[in-house]
């Protein structure tokens, strides 16, 4: 295959280098449509917060070599960001340049979850599966149809034949995870998020992954509490989301089954005080659990005595995240395994196709020999 493939990712290059190269979706369908009516390369184009990376099949190598057509690629993907000149000298040199083989398994290792700065990531298989979308709608199918089938299916393979996707790998991922130790069932619960930032918004979508009931938000802003309901919801069951101010902090605690708490607040936003007013209040006699992300914490210690509390810090829960991915870690050698299987396989059944013509006329040239002999 002439596959060829470039890659700036979080191996190499700092965050506020990604984010400089980073494309939005409508810019990554738009550099799909160029490279195939303007270039006739057939295009797959992957861009998040930790890499973009680009993939084609050119039409015609025979004009240029595989390095041309990787240094135009990257002329490319930096021009749709109109860098100043001398910003895209310096961010050439974290750009990786694969083909063939190695573009194939590149693209296999990403979509696992094993090239990810959180082994294991699973948000990554989405990622991969938009962008296969969006060549899809611009028209490419053929050899980038078929690679994005492989590409699935070694997705589905890792999760299905390893431990690598399993356990918390984040602070508010193990939030949640924790929550669910003492509440499985998370429909029937009232949350409250305090703090309107991005661990917290983290935290509050995985509870909504997992069909959490009601959640609260609450902040020093009632504007910023209010975004991120916005943001969190969707506009779906708005009613299901509420942003307040921490001026009804005591109230909403009284209320809430999980509380987690992840301000940038210098003391304690949650004292003892009001938490045993707050379970004074309260009428439902399960349980409070009560997770704090925030450093320096937001929740006074002290309340870890208070009957029916469950308190976490984010010591307690790193301990939780560093097991898990000590885990997943050891689960790299069965997902590379999977992969050079897949790889193999996708190469043996593109020859096939390649040869399938070929045989073809072979076939219809020893008909018509037969044929004439025969008359």
């Amino acid at each position: 295959t002439d596959l060829i493939a470039i890659s700036i990712s979080h191996r190499w290059a700092p965050v506020e280098v990604r984010e400089r190269v980073q494309l939005t979706e409508d810019e990554a369908r738009a550099l799909v449509s160029d490279l195939r009516e303007r270039d006739r390369m057939d295009a797959l184009v992957l861009s998040t917060c930790n890499r973009t990376e680009i993939y084609v099949l050119p039409a015609e190598l025979q004009s240029r070599s595989e390095l041309s057509v990787a240094e135009t690629l990257i002329d490319i993907a930096l021009g749709k960001k109109e860098l100043p000149e001398h910003e895209s000298g310096t961010y050439k040199s974290y750009f990786e340049k694969l083909q063939s083989r190695d573009a194939i398994t590149h693209l296999f290792s990403v979509i696992a979850g094993i090239d990810s700065q959180i082994v294991g990531d699973q948000q990554i298989f989405a990622q991969v599966k938009d962008a296969f979308r969006i060549s899809s709608e611009a028209g490419v199918s053929g050899f980038i149809g078929k690679l994005g089938q492989a590409a699935f299916r070694v997705a589905k393979r890792v999760i299905t034949e390893t431990s690598l996707t399993e356990g918390a790998a984040t602070i508010s991922y193990a939030a949640v995870e924790f929550a669910r130790k003492i509440y499985d069932d998370l429909k029937s619960r009232h949350i409250l998020i305090v703090g309107a930032g991005e661990s917290g918004e983290l935290a509050a979508k995985h509870f909504i992954e997992r069909n959490a009931g009601r959640i609260t938000v609450a902040n020093r802003s009632i504007e910023n509490a209010q975004a991120m309901v916005e943001r969190i919801s969707n506009g779906e069951r708005t009613e299901l989301y509420d942003g307040i101010s921490l001026v009804g902090l005591e109230t909403a605690l009284s209320k809430a089954d999980i509380i987690v708490s992840a301000t940038s607040a210098h003391d304690y936003v949650i004292t003892a005080q009001m938490m045993k007013a707050a379970l004074r209040k309260r009428t439902s006699s399960s349980p409070v659990v009560m997770i704090d992300i925030a450093v320096p914490r937001d929740i006074d210690p002290e309340i870890a005595k208070l009957s029916n509390v469950f308190l976490k810090d984010i010591d307690d829960l790193r301990s939780i995240v560093d097991r898990n991915t000590d885990r997943r870690r050891q689960e790299i050698p069965k997902a590379e395994a999977i992969i050079a299987e897949e790889v193999k396989s996708f190469l043996e059944t593109l020859s096939k196709l390649e040869a399938g013509p070929s045989i073809k006329e072979l076939r219809e040239k020893f008909e018509l020999v037969r044929k004439e002999e025969l008359d």
